[in-house]
C-alpha cells in the first residue's frame, strides 16, 4: 500500500541535548554541530520507522489502498485515530465516507469498514487519513542514538573500519527487529 506522511512529528523522540550527551559534545555549545546533529536525529528516526513499520512520534499519514475491503490494514502504527476516508464518487468528485461506516482497530493497526458503497467497490483512488504514533520505547531510542553516533563519526561513505560498520548495523538491526511489524 502506498502512503505519504501528511504531517511529520512536531518533536523528535531523541532531543538534541540527548544526542549531544551521547556524542559527548559540549551541552551548551551553539556551534555548527547542532546543524549537523539535528538532521541525523531525523534521519535516524526515519530509518527506524522504515525498518519497524512504526510511527515514532505522532504524525498524520495518508494511505492509498488499491481497493476497498471489510478489513483494511494501515501501513504504519500504532494507530491513534482515523480522521477520514475519501474515495471517488460516480462523477469522480471526492466522497467522504461517514464516520459511522468505519472504525479504527488500534490493536491491529487497521480500519474496519462496516458498509462499502457500491461505487467504491470499483473506483480508485481511496485515501485514508489517520494519525499514528505513541511513546517510543527506550530500546528504539538507543538504536537511534547508535545510528546518530555512527553517522556523526563517519560522515562520508568509506570502507575504512568495515568491521565496525557491520557491528553497528547488527546491533541496530537486533534492537529494531524486536519491534518490527513482521507483516509490514
Amino acid at each position: 500500500m502506498k502512503y505519504l506522511i501528511a504531517a511529520y512529528p512536531a518533536s523528535e523522540p531523541v532531543t538534541l541535548a540527548d544526542a549531544k550527551m551521547h556524542l559527548r559534545a559540549i551541552a551548551g555549545d551553539t556551534t555548527e554541530d547542532a546543524a549537523i546533529i539535528a538532521p541525523l536525529i531525523t534521519a535516524a528516526r526515519e530509518y527506524c520507522e522504515n525498518i519497524t513499520g512504526m510511527a515514532l512520534g505522532k504524525q498524520t499519514i495518508e494511505a492509498y489502498p488499491e481497493a476497498f475491503s471489510a478489513v483494511m490494514p494501515l501501513p504504519k502504527g500504532p494507530v491513534i485515530s482515523v480522521t477520514k476516508i475519501e474515495y471517488a464518487g460516480k462523477d469522480e468528485n471526492p466522497v467522504i465516507m461517514p464516520a459511522s461506516d468505519y472504525s479504527a482497530d488500534a490493536i491491529r493497526d487497521r480500519v474496519l469498514i462496516k458498509s462499502i458503497p457500491a461505487v467504491a467497490a470499483t473506483v480508485n483512488p481511496i485515501k485514508i487519513t489517520y494519525t499514528a504514533g505513541g511513546s517510543v520505547p527506550m530500546l528504539l531510542r538507543q538504536a537511534m542514538l547508535l545510528l546518530i553516533g555512527h553517522w556523526y563519526t563517519n560522515r562520508e561513505a568509506v570502507a575504512v573500519g568495515a568491521i565496525a560498520t557491520v557491528e553497528i548495523k547488527m546491533a541496530v538491526d537486533t534492537m529494531l527487529n524486536q519491534y518490527k511489524r513482521w507483516w509490514y
